[in-house]
């Protein structure tokens, strides 16, 4: 078994992605640019101090069998997160320009929570229902604060046992939180964040109703937020093209479509105002979605409002 190796699989559970998401000399340059702005700079400031506070909770939990996670002292902390900018949307935009910096699993999980958290407002959720949804999405991953940490950032390659080790952590993480006073759903989203609606998931290969309604939630924002980061072995990708993989590779068949469509529409429409790089080189910007083709929404160049739903050869290739 030792000597077998497995590939990391690049994929949203089946959904298979571009490896190479390098961009031109001159497009870095102006990402690296909107990094240095005094916005940016007290936004990523916060999100990192915050993501202190969330792993020195969590590794205190862990440590400390008899110690108290307190779920609160977390829950407000991603929500003065999501309120430090004029508004959520905002707060969207800015984690996408902060992306350099997303390799950790704390960030990731603070990520999560807000995605979540943002998506409940999309669907007019109730304010409980709301910070049991946010307080699942900081916690949906804390199993993989007992795996090595040479595992989670190794490049390339794992081996059939360090693979085994990462799909075990839902089922780690269902166990460390089962004792604690938390919501139910926030368990199992720990165990259940993986586990997809076609049966094609992990650890029990679950499907449809069978899945916790949060769990469902949660694992498109998880799997989202995954492949819009830079990770160790791959770049980020841009959100379209994560949509567009998405809606051409049988989304529906895997997440649930009552929580997916609302999902994604929710992002594009918070997408609209943004500048945006074209696959052709020109600087525009989002007017217009488009309910039938997410993935290609109307963007103004130049003073001219491009369809890129007419046009095949031309996508949308960075968010700036």
């Amino acid at each position: 078994m030792g000597a077998t190796s497995v590939h990391r699989v690049a994929s949203w559970n089946g959904v298979k992605m571009k490896r190479s998401t390098n961009l031109p000399d001159d497009m870095q340059v102006i990402a690296d640019l909107l990094r240095k702005s005094i916005s940016y700079n007290k936004f990523n400031e916060n999100v990192i101090q915050s993501a202190k506070t969330l792993e020195d909770s969590l590794s205190m939990f862990i440590t400390n069998a008899d110690g108290d996670l307190s779920s609160n002292e977390l829950l407000n902390q991603t929500k003065e997160i999501i309120v430090m900018s004029e508004n959520p949307i905002r707060t969207f935009h800015m984690m996408h320009k902060i992306r350099k910096y997303d390799d950790a699993t704390f960030i990731h999980s603070l990520n999560v929570a807000i995605l979540c958290n943002m998506f409940g407002h999309w669907i007019n959720m109730p304010q409980d229902d709301l910070d049991v949804l946010t307080l699942a999405g900081l916690l949906h991953d804390v199993g993989k604060m007992k795996i090595p940490e040479e595992i989670i950032k190794k490049p390339g390659i794992l081996t059939e046992e360090e693979y085994t080790e990462i799909k075990n952590h839902p089922r780690r993480g269902y166990n460390l939180l089962k004792p604690m006073k938390l919501d139910e759903r926030i368990k199992k989203v720990a165990l259940m964040h993986h586990e997809r609606c076609d049966g094609s998931g992990y650890p029990d290969g679950l499907r449809g109703d069978q899945i916790d309604e949060f769990a469902k939630i949660v694992a498109i924002a998880d799997v989202y937020d995954a492949l819009t980061s830079a990770r160790v072995y791959r770049g980020a990708l841009c959100p379209f093209e994560v949509i567009n993989m998405v809606v051409e590779q049988d989304g529906d068949k895997r997440f649930d479509p009552k929580y997916l469509h609302p999902f994604l529409e929710g992002i594009v429409k918070s997408f609209i105002g943004c500048e945006v790089v074209l696959s052709d080189g020109e600087k525009g910007t989002i007017v217009a979605m488009h309910a039938d083709e997410l993935a290609r929404p109307s963007v103004c160049v130049s003073g001219k409002v491009l369809d890129l739903r007419e046009m095949s050869d031309v996508t949308i290739q960075m968010m700036l």
